[in-house]
């Protein structure tokens, strides 16, 4: 058997700590069905039931508290060594794609400085695909990452749009889909990808809006301009609010991925501590 992701343990061992999916949600900063769901997904890998109903609440099974006990002195390692990078302090730049940063990376900033208030951050938005410039790390969208890059996360992409133009539309089939109704980034390439894979292939060369930025492509969306292809991490705070909708299941997995990638010293302290720290968000968070 595989090793169950971080994320699905420490929400378990939130849960029989607090005794209450609520809690546990407010703790692992979680939505409440997110908590759920990692519950179920953990059950159906370990085979056996986590949780029982008491009352208006959940209990954890016999089995399940036997697994917690057995589980968390390797989470208090996990957590001695995430907390003694702590010490580091000095300056630290981060040049990093500027659709991540304003979608996924600045909201939660504020835990990293909580966590390392010695350290001087100073970001830098980039553009996919631009030269990156001089600094402490980066965080790219790339399909050929430098030597020495580590990964962070894989994106699939899925079709969105504002909860007006679903109005507008009605229930919308991927056959009653028209090029006018597509917000592409960069290219065609990726609807066309889409399309294929849900049995369409219109002429999309020509139509639809084109954009090279992703936040002005989703703010087009948002403002019910037509359909984009969103992913679980950029689109996340958008869906969770209800300004865009996933509009099918049908997802593609995208060409690139988002790197983190040193400069040729290799990381400095406050970038190692920076790496730590995101690495361990989304091991906690997940990113799809």
């Amino acid at each position: 058997m595989s090793l169950p992701p971080i994320s699905a343990l420490l929400v378990l061992d939130a849960l029989a700590r607090t005794g209450s999916v609520r809690a546990t949600a407010a703790e692992v900063h979680l939505s409440q069905s997110a908590v759920s769901h990692k519950l179920k997904s953990l059950e159906t890998q370990l085979g056996f039931s986590l949780t029982a109903a008491k009352g208006r609440g959940v209990a954890l099974t016999s089995e399940a508290r036997r697994y917690v006990a057995a589980i968390r002195p390797a989470l208090a390692l996990l957590h001695e060594a995430h907390n003694g990078l702590d010490q580091a302090k000095g300056t630290l730049e981060v040049a990093v794609t500027s659709g991540f940063a304003a979608t996924w990376l600045a909201p939660r900033l504020s835990g990293f400085l909580n966590r390392y208030p010695a350290i001087s951050l100073k970001l830098r938005s980039v553009a996919v695909g631009e030269e990156v410039p001089d600094c402490d790390l980066a965080i790219i969208f790339t399909e050929d990452p430098p030597q020495g890059s580590k990964h962070l996360f894989d994106v699939n992409f899925f079709p969105v749009c504002s909860p007006d133009f679903l109005h507008k539309h009605g229930s919308l089939t991927p056959a009653q889909i028209t090029p006018d109704m597509l917000l592409h980034l960069d290219t065609y390439a990726d609807w066309a990808q889409w399309l294929e894979g849900v049995g369409q292939s219109p002429k999309l060369e020509g139509t639809g809006l084109i954009f090279t930025g992703l936040l002005a492509m989703y703010a087009s969306a948002e403002a019910g301009m037509g359909l984009c292809l969103g992913d679980a991490v950029t689109s996340e705070r958008a869906l969770r609010a209800g300004r865009l909708l996933r509009v099918f299941d049908a997802k593609i997995p995208a060409r690139a991925a988002y790197w983190i990638t040193p400069p040729p010293g290799g990381f400095t302290a406050p970038a190692a501590a920076f790496v730590d720290w995101i690495q361990y968000a989304f091991a906690v968070e997940g990113s799809s």
